[in-house]
């Protein structure tokens, strides 16, 4: 039964994959597909965090396939204008969030915007049916709501989380090595994620954010940091979904690196990403081993 539970979720890794690369089609509709799949096998596909979470089946990837299926559907509501994917926006947004509560705060901000451009474009069709599809979908999810302490997930929320290591819950007390105000930053430092994403700072324009549709992924990224910092826990599969976002946000960096490196640089783009891969397999490996 074990094996045949991480089989499927090596399926919904796939899809998640897959939709990644789809949101990375509406998001940069010009850049290659080689550029897209490279970019999303090296730093999603093969990051240590993705990995074990699909290999421990954390609940958590099945909620991310539903939240990047969401997003796609959201953001060519956003930016080609397809009023007809309201349902199927509501559908996925629901699902997510049934199966981790969390990811509301990383699907609030695009339901808002795909709600005020339904409004926007007199839609009300597609607008009643999103609404009505997205409650009757969530609906049964709101009596299994409940957080590591068996009582409201909402309750245990503080602004002073962001600075503290040690958290007392119940009986119990669990202590992390850094504060969540640093636990935060993982997805962007962390060496479970990926060690050279970073570098792609050196390559980032403030114009890779212009589109609404991006501008609404970064705000939407910053709430659900600012949630998970609030909570008196420190997951890194958690942060799976912020990472997924950051990268979205960062691929027109990778693309400037892929396509300029390549025919400029070769010898050393190539070396750079055979360094990623090595990174990747070998904190895979460590993480494997600390757990």
């Amino acid at each position: 039964m074990e094996l045949v539970l991480q089989l499927a979720y090596g399926v919904i890794a796939v899809v998640a994959l897959r939709l990644f690369e789809s949101n990375l089609r509406v998001l940069s509709p010009g850049a290659y597909a080689q550029s897209r799949w490279t970019f999303g096998i090296l730093l999603l596909a093969l990051s240590p965090c993705f990995l074990w979470a699909v290999l421990v089946t954390e609940p958590v990837v099945a909620g991310l396939a539903c939240a990047l299926a969401a997003l796609f559907f959201g953001m060519r509501i956003l930016e080609l204008e397809r009023g007809r994917d309201a349902a199927a926006f509501a559908v996925f947004a629901a699902l997510a969030i049934s199966v981790c509560y969390f990811l509301w705060a990383l699907l609030v901000l695009p339901a808002v915007a795909v709600l005020l451009e339904l409004r926007r474009r007199q839609q009300w069709g597609w607008l009643l049916a999103g609404s009505l599809l997205f409650v009757a979908v969530l609906w049964p999810a709101f009596g299994r709501w409940a957080d590591f302490s068996g009582s409201n997930p909402w309750q245990h929320w503080s602004l002073m989380h962001f600075f503290r290591s040690t958290f007392v819950l119940g009986d119990s007390t669990v202590s992390y090595t850094l504060p969540n105000l640093a636990y935060l930053f993982y997805p962007l430092v962390h060496p479970f994620f990926c060690l050279t994403l970073s570098a792609l700072f050196l390559l980032f324009k403030k114009t890779d954010v212009h589109l609404y549709a991006k501008r609404v992924l970064a705000l939407s990224l910053l709430i659900y940091l600012v949630f998970l910092g609030g909570l008196p826990r420190q997951d890194m599969s958690n942060l799976l979904p912020a990472y997924s976002v950051l990268l979205l946000l960062f691929f027109p960096a990778w693309d400037r690196f892929f396509a300029y490196g390549l025919y400029f640089f070769p010898r050393l783009a190539y070396a750079l990403m055979g360094l990623t891969v090595v990174c990747q397999v070998v904190f895979g490996i460590l993480m494997s081993q600390q757990h």
